[in-house]
């Protein structure tokens, strides 16, 4: 079930996994306390994720779970395939969801769905830091607690420093935290099979947590968006213009902010509109979507 065909699902590797509940499964946790000790309340359901999230070892002896949190619609484990594995990856995290769906209907019998058909990794590649990813863990209800708490985390924000230059910020700054991030840029010269493979690719990532960046300019860049939108999708939109003093985003465009799903950065001073510009947005897209 590898989502990058030039990387082997079986080889030694760490990995970071979001799996999704399905509509209509109740809660996995509830997050309660402070933002200095935040508390997680798992339901029944939720101690039994936990349960098979530390049962992997059972299923391969060679896989370890580093970190995990159960959030109320999500989860996210880091787990450690420590030697070459004799079936893909894919298969393990298969058969901790089935196992996950027989208990839990056991106990919930008109339960029909728990988890998303799918799932979302990234691998950690030499460059990463897995300290970035355990943090990012740990930190998700921290960062549920914030945007809670405080509405205010959502408006906008002048001279923050992203990539080495300034930006204007409206919405939520911490999708820019989010490891699981893909810049979405579609060239003319895409065939059609490439272009498939692209909104594949970032449907899924959508679907599952992560973060489309883009100008979105193109027509097809625009579909793109509208489908990420569909699915409750996270998204990071780049402008080539300012805010105005007391310029707000388009009515769609704030609320997307005010539920957590936007954030809309823009330069301090214009950038001229044409090709250089969004050579350079596109450019940017890409440059922040890089795991550190």
């Amino acid at each position: 079930m590898g989502r990058d065909p030039k990387h082997d699902y079986k080889s030694r590797c760490i990995y970071h996994i979001t799996i999704c509940k399905a509509p209509g499964c109740p809660n996995f946790s509830r997050i309660l306390g402070s933002l200095e000790q935040p508390v997680i309340e798992r339901s029944r359901i939720g101690e039994i994720i936990e349960s098979q999230i530390l049962n992997f070892p059972n299923l391969c002896s060679s896989l370890q779970p580093l970190q995990y949190v159960i959030m109320p619609d999500h989860i996210h484990f880091a787990i450690f395939a420590r030697d070459y594995l004799p079936r893909v990856l894919g298969n393990y995290i298969g058969m901790m969801k089935v196992k996950c769906g027989q208990l839990i209907r056991a106990e919930f019998p008109l339960l029909e769905h728990v988890f998303t058909p799918d799932f979302h990794d990234r691998y950690l590649r030499p460059h990463h830091r897995l300290s970035t990813i355990i943090e990012y863990i740990r930190q998700n209800p921290y960062r549920l607690l914030v945007r809670r708490f405080n509405p205010d985390f959502f408006r906008r924000i002048n001279n923050i420093e992203i990539g080495g230059s300034l930006w204007q910020a409206y919405g939520n700054l911490q999708l820019l935290d989010n490891p699981f991030k893909a810049p979405v840029v579609i060239h003319r010269s895409d065939s059609d099979i490439l272009k498939a493979n692209k909104q594949r690719r970032w449907k899924h990532l959508a679907e599952n947590g992560g973060v489309l960046v883009s100008p979105f300019i193109s027509p097809e860049e625009k579909s793109v968006r509208r489908q990420c939108e569909q699915t409750n999708g996270k998204i990071i939109l780049l402008s080539n213009v300012p805010f105005g003093e007391r310029e707000k985003p388009s009515a769609h465009d704030f609320e997307l902010c005010a539920q957590g799903f936007l954030l809309i950065l823009s330069p301090m001073t214009p950038l001229p509109p044409g090709r250089d510009t969004f050579l350079y947005l596109n450019a940017f897209a890409e440059s922040i979507s890089i795991p550190q």
